[in-house]
């Protein structure tokens, strides 16, 4: 159980909007008292504003997972002693609540309040980042981490090296004893790190695991990036071939991978390093079911859709770009209105 965010030792100062916490680490991971602060900060209605110096970078655990609420914010204090969004470069300022724009820019309006230090000019490399969900039968012969197993082979040319609920890495790759981890707190939500092999044979990678309860069974939800060389990203067509034996072996639900940029150790700097573009979109066998694989291949745009998995419960791989070109989002855009109609139920949005 999380401390009370009070008595959350991460934490540096409590407003009624925020938890802010204050590191100066040349990295940030998702250490136990960041993971804490975060939970904490959940549980008592408040977002989690990190306030770093310039140089600092962040691990694939926290910038994935650590800036999802409307207020949450990576704060970066500049050369010049002034604050911008690490994730965006806007320039920030303490209303004495929290952290918040300079300048509040309109929707549709380009913004040109940048920090200087966040449109420096540095060489990025390329990140590989996907998104992975399966469902599992709630049966007790069920082992998690399979997934990761494959996917951070094909990636990274090794299975992970270890797990835990925080960084550092320290427990050694089992997905037995990640599993009875995960049994242990069901019917809770299970959310966990896996980490690469170290060595210069291996693209260095990072991921996250969750459990967590459903309906209609438990699903498992991996999301890993991967360093790549140079500005490089395998074909879409390969990563569909991933996915496929994903579909081949699991109850795929859904897959989302795309092309981003960071530094070259796999970490992530608050600099602008250009725009995270789609590689390619699995829809799982539940969507292809409400219609057909001849309905569902036809989209605007993506020529190259095809039915993945197993032939008695297919599922659809979209092909969408190279993962550098942002226009691509329009092809995404045009396939989530075939896959989610404006129509349909709030629950299956």
């Amino acid at each position: 159980m999380p401390n009370e965010l009070v008595f959350s030792p991460g934490v540096d100062l409590i407003t009624d909007k925020v938890a802010v916490v204050m590191q100066d680490r040349p990295v940030i991971g998702m250490s136990a008292w960041l993971s804490d602060a975060l939970t904490s900060a959940k549980a008592a209605g408040r977002d989690v504003q990190l306030v770093t110096p310039k140089s600092s970078t962040l691990t694939w655990p926290v910038r994935s997972t650590l800036f999802t609420g409307p207020y949450s914010k990576w704060v970066v204090t500049g050369s010049d002693g002034e604050y911008f969004d690490g994730l965006n470069g806007v320039q920030l300022k303490w209303n004495g609540d929290l952290f918040i724009a300079r300048s509040p820019v309109k929707p549709g309006e380009e913004n040109s309040d940048l920090h200087p230090d966040y449109v420096v000019q540095e060489q990025p490399f390329a990140q590989l980042q996907l998104t992975v969900r399966v469902r599992h039968k709630p049966v007790a012969s069920l082992v998690l981490g399979r997934v990761a197993e494959r996917l951070f082979t094909a990636t990274t040319g090794s299975g992970p090296a270890g797990w835990a609920t925080s960084e550092p890495v320290t427990q050694p790759w089992s997905p037995e004893a990640l599993t009875e981890y995960c049994r242990g707190r069901a019917p809770q939500r299970t959310w966990l790190i896996l980490a690469g092999q170290p060595g210069a044979e291996f693209k260095p990678a990072l991921g996250t695991l969750e459990a967590r309860r459903v309906q209609s069974g438990l699903d498992e939800t991996l999301t890993l990036a991967v360093a790549q060389p140079g500005l490089d990203f395998p074909d879409a067509n390969k990563v569909g071939q991933w996915i496929d034996e994903i579909a081949d072996n699991f109850e795929l639900i859904s897959a989302m991978v795309m092309g981003s940029y960071g530094a070259a150790d796999g970490t992530y700097q608050p600099r602008f390093a250009g725009m995270a573009s789609p590689i390619g979109v699995a829809a799982g066998n539940e969507a292809v079911r409400a219609s057909s694989v001849a309905e569902m291949v036809k989209v605007d745009g993506i020529s190259r859709a095809m039915a993945i998995g197993p032939a008695h419960a297919p599922a659809i791989w979209y092909p969408i770009g190279d993962g550098r070109s942002p226009r691509d989002w329009q092809k995404y855009a045009t396939l989530m209105k075939k896959l989610i109609p404006a129509d349909a139920p709030a629950g299956k949005r």
